[in-house]
């Protein structure tokens, strides 16, 4: 036996006992000499004790993608179905992780065109007691959001239809996000009409402010800015506080400055309020208004926005009145007995004040609700206010 083959016999058995640095020295020196001898098997083990070493922990990125590159030139892609593993997606998706991690979508997109997503799996791997996206939708999901950031907008739409099609389980709403995708780049490349059909579904999902305000500023564009308001009321009324979302009073700004400027400025005042206290720039157009920062205040603004758009809410509705009869701490929900005699349920988190107690007065609004214990239809009480 020459000493090429003890290398090759010595390295695989240095692998198989874990001494994957070793073992690489061994392989490195067999490669460099005779590459054409190794056999398929040969070239695998190589490959997995590189990416062992170099790779799984990577002293730096440059390292990570000069290995990684190295792998896919010596092994080929197998299907994640049948084998169980393969050492080339197991490299590419330690750099594709590695950019996710920095939120850099855009450099994925060489290596994610290095990949077959045919011959991924879709086994669903449970971490942390959840189960986490397989392979393939990573895939669609990465280069989705690659190619949008990447301002590749048809090629964003062509690969979230694709996804929707090839991905038989989705993880989290998945599938959500593609078509939420879809709608973006069909917004950005102003096909609005078609855009709406996607968000309409989405929202049957996802309640997310942001969509809300997406769509209030499609139909702001499309001259319909009586249709935004509905979309305005969901955006600012939903449970995120104000300051992560102060560009919904931007578009209220811009919905209602043609129509009623006061309404349009006391959003504006907001607006550049929440941006300054967050170091964000604020819009050219609101810094043109000339606000002055030392006369504003946050606190009353909101609360009268905030009423502002209870009302447009309830606006078909009479504001009712009532007593609390029942609270359960315990359980963070009670009754109220209205003027007519119904009894009315109510969420501690519908309450707005500091103490709830029985024989309190009170103001709300209903809503349609369910009742799981009889499994009807009923109202329950929202918005509610405690009355002096």
């Amino acid at each position: 036996m020459n000493e090429f083959k003890r290398d090759l016999i010595s390295a695989h058995e240095l692998k198989t006992v874990g001494k994957n640095r070793k073992a690489l020295k061994l392989y490195e020196k067999c490669y460099k000499k005779h590459p054409e001898e190794f056999s398929f098997n040969q070239i695998n083990d190589y490959a997995w004790t590189i990416y062992k070493t170099r790779i799984a922990f990577f002293k730096d990125e440059d390292e990570l993608f000069e290995n990684a590159e190295f792998i896919t030139q010596l092994v080929e892609q197998r299907n994640f179905n049948k084998c169980g593993s393969c050492v080339y997606t197991s490299s590419i998706f330690k750099v594709l992780n590695h950019f996710k991690s920095q939120n850099d979508f855009a450099s994925m997109i060489p290596w994610l065109r290095k990949l077959d997503p045919d011959l991924l799996d879709e086994k669903l791997y449970r971490k942390h007691g959840r189960f986490n996206k397989s392979h393939r939708e990573l895939y669609y999901d990465w280069s989705s959001r690659a190619y949008y950031q990447n301002m590749e907008y048809e090629k964003c739409i062509e690969v979230s239809k694709t996804a929707l099609n090839a991905v038989k389980r989705f993880v989290d709403e998945g599938d959500t996000w593609f078509r939420w995708r879809i709608a973006k780049s069909l917004t950005e490349l102003g096909r609005l009409k078609e855009a709406l059909k996607y968000y309409e579904k989405v929202i049957e999902v996802r309640h997310d402010w942001y969509m809300y305000r997406d769509i209030a500023e499609i139909y702001l564009r499309l001259k319909k800015p009586w249709i935004s308001q509905d979309y305005l009321c969901h955006a600012i009324l939903s449970d995120e506080p104000n300051s992560q979302k102060a560009g919904i009073y931007y578009t209220c700004y811009k919905v209602f400055k043609s129509s009623n400027m006061p309404m349009a400025v006391k959003h504006a005042e907001l607006y550049y309020l929440l941006r300054r206290k967050s170091n964000y720039p604020v819009a050219y157009e609101i810094e043109e208004l000339n606000f002055d920062e030392s006369k504003l205040n946050r606190k009353e603004l909101e609360r009268e926005i905030m009423d502002l758009w209870i009302r447009y809410k309830y606006k078909n509705q009479k504001i009712r009145h009532g007593t609390i009869i029942t609270f359960k701490k315990d359980k963070n929900y009670g009754l109220i007995k209205t003027e007519d005699d119904d009894e009315i349920f109510f969420n501690k988190d519908e309450f707005e004040g500091t103490e709830i107690f029985t024989g309190q007065l009170v103001s709300f609004y209903t809503e349609e609700s369910f009742d799981e214990s009889k499994k009807t239809k009923s109202l329950k009480a929202v918005n509610v206010r405690g009355e002096k």
